[in-house]
């Protein structure tokens, strides 16, 4: 008798460690990390890539984004007032069938600039639409002028501003 009592816990032994182990199995295969995914590589797009400049063309049109201090865009239409306050610092030029526009960052601006700009568009004969807040940081507000193909909008406050211009085609 004391055989078979034996046998018994011995057998309860042998599948109690081999419960332990599949226990261990299953729990370490639940802890494992999926297999990464392949890294995917940027689809390649035409650009030309200067010091101070990056230009995408697409199927729609061209972006070109220039990243240096300039006076002015050495394309921007003659119809438009040269902007003359302050420090263009980022131009954006946009080609598309719709038109073309210019979109630029402007900072280091005087107390008035949104006033003196409204005063050059309506002198080269834009109509013009401004809500404008005297600040005790400068005005603060933004100006739209039209005229025939061309729209300005001038956004600005406390020294910085952006200037738009877009020309329909």
């Amino acid at each position: 008798m004391p055989r078979t009592i034996m046998s018994r816990h011995l057998s309860s032994k042998s599948i109690g460690g081999l419960n332990l182990i599949v226990l261990a199995g299953i729990l370490g295969a639940c802890n494992q990390k999926p297999p990464e995914p392949p890294a995917l590589k940027p689809a390649p797009a035409a650009a030309d890539t200067s010091e101070n400049s990056v230009t995408i063309e697409s199927g729609r049109g061209s972006f070109e984004i220039i990243d240096a201090a300039k006076p002015w865009p050495d394309d921007a239409p003659a119809d438009v007032p040269r902007y003359s306050f302050g420090t263009i610092r980022k131009i954006i030029r946009t080609e598309t069938p719709e038109g073309s526009s210019w979109d630029m960052a402007i900072d280091r601006l005087p107390e008035h600039a949104l006033r003196d700009y409204e005063v050059a568009l309506k002198a080269k004969g834009f109509e013009t639409t401004s809500m404008i807040v005297a600040e005790q940081e400068g005005d603060r507000g933004s100006v739209t002028g039209i005229k025939g193909p061309f729209t300005v909008v001038l956004i600005g406050s406390g020294g910085s501003m952006s200037l738009s211009i877009i020309q329909k085609q």
